[in-house]
């Protein structure tokens, strides 16, 4: 072994090579590349092999996912035990960890990027029929349980709890010491171009795929944009083989978004589930539960109003229970003065689950006739002038109908939304000015 101490710069750059060389043997080419390739052995005393990755977030990463590895294969090129020793470059090296070494306490979880909202928890989510697989698929994976899977995909209409199932894991995962990144994937896509442009999509790929959970909602809004898509499989990818977990939440089903088929095989590796509506059972439960949670107290007649309501989402059916309790404490609630208040809340949202469900795309169809062109053409990416109106006519219709600009723009394949924007307010003009098609939209 004291052969091996004194190894010069140029027997330790070979040793390396050779190490470098049985990880591909059990290492996928995207994690040789991202997380290998900067990394050089910077000394080795006979037992310790030092390295220096190109910073300190790689180094962590190393630590925490290769470690076993990097030793392994290490060992076996300098045939006698190696611990490894990590280093950022510029920085000194820590001490080395040993098998034989006393366990260290587990670190702080890390929030490496996004926001978390932990006054949402598994305990306060009520689990239903509609939700349950989505619910046990989240847990699993931070509690033992045999449905660990990965990805996890939640779609459904908004307002289903799906960002509330998000944030708990997320919480509970830091809580446990893990690292997450939490991010909407239209956060996802600005930080990237964002890092495109500062020239530091580096240090980007360090942040987000060095984590133990990776999680992303809202995902229909990159429809239509490859380069966020590509940068997304490959921080899958990285964040998977290293043995850590993706979720991902979407208002429709991945396979209807137009997503490129090596981004749908991925999502479907794992467990897709819809999160659907509770039944009037449910219903009840849930106001109950709110309503212990607010710590109010309401009759069980007005329970069985709320309970009757036909909401489309959780969060109107929330809205309908915080006014109730707004009302009892305000010492105003009795029949008449409930069902009033419910009535508006019930009626918009009736409106707004019909045009959502049917109406969008009659609406599209509507146009397309009009405009003498296919409904794929409004959605497609051509920019022939007659395409260019139909969409704008379209964009401005479906503001009119309520809709947002992020989801106008997945409606319309992913569309940024300065261009949505801009679509719809040309279309509002062309409205104003076309009486034939303001009315044929109108019907």
């Amino acid at each position: 072994m004291e052969d091996r101490a004194r190894l010069d710069a140029r027997e330790l750059a070979r040793a390396w090579q050779a190490i470098l060389g049985r990880l591909e043997l059990e290492l996928n080419p995207h994690n040789m590349t991202a997380w290998f390739s900067p990394t050089r052995a910077l000394s080795f005393d006979g037992a310790v092999l030092t390295l220096e990755a190109r910073t300190a977030m790689a180094s962590e990463y190393l630590d925490r996912r290769m470690r076993v590895v990097i030793e392994r294969a290490a060992t076996h090129v300098f045939g006698c035990p190696v611990s490894l020793a990590l280093v950022a470059a510029g920085e000194a090296p820590d001490e080395p960890s040993t098998s034989t070494g006393s366990s260290a306490a587990p670190s702080a979880g890390v929030l490496a990027m996004g926001t978390l909202n932990c006054a949402y928890s598994f305990e306060d989510y009520l689990a239903s029929d509609g939700n349950r697989l989505a619910f046990e698929a989240c847990i699993a994976l931070v509690e033992p349980s045999d449905l660990v899977a990965s990805p996890v995909v939640l779609f459904g209409a908004p307002g289903m709890g799906k960002t509330h199932l998000l944030h708990a894991l997320a919480c509970r995962a830091k809580d446990l010491g893990r690292s997450v990144a939490c991010l909407s994937a239209e956060e996802f896509t600005n930080r990237f171009l964002g890092a495109l442009r500062a020239r530091r999509v580096e240090e980007f790929q360090d942040q987000v795929r060095s984590v133990d959970i990776l999680i992303v909602d809202d995902l229909q809004s990159i429809a239509g944009k490859k380069a966020t898509q590509d940068e997304l499989v490959c921080t899958m990818d990285a964040v998977c083989n290293a043995g850590g977990h993706v979720v991902v939440a979407s208002e429709r089903h991945p396979f209807e978004l137009g997503l490129p088929e090596r981004l749908e095989s991925r999502l479907a590796a794992g467990i897709i589930t819809r999160v659907e509506p509770f039944d009037r059972g449910e219903r009840r439960a849930f106001v109950e539960h709110i309503a212990r949670r607010k710590r109010g107290g309401l009759p069980a007649w007005a329970i069985d109003r709320l309970a009757a309501v036909n909401a489309s989402s959780v969060r109107v059916l929330l809205g309908c229970v915080n006014a109730a309790m707004a009302l009892e404490r305000a010492q105003k609630l009795d029949a008449r003065s409930l069902d009033a208040s419910l009535a508006g809340v019930t009626v918009l949202d009736a409106t707004h689950a019909q045009g959502s469900a049917g109406g969008e795309q009659d609406l599209l169809d509507r146009i397309a006739r009009y405009f003498a062109i296919a409904t794929e053409d409004i959605v497609g990416r051509s920019r022939s002038p007659r395409f260019n109106d139909a969409r704008a006519v379209a964009a401005a219709a479906l503001q009119q109908r309520g809709y947002s600009l992020p989801r106008i723009a997945a409606v319309l394949s992913g569309r940024d939304k300065s261009t949505v924007s801009t679509l719809a307010s040309r279309g509002r003009t062309m409205l104003e000015e076309q009486d034939i098609l303001r009315h044929l939209l109108a019907g």
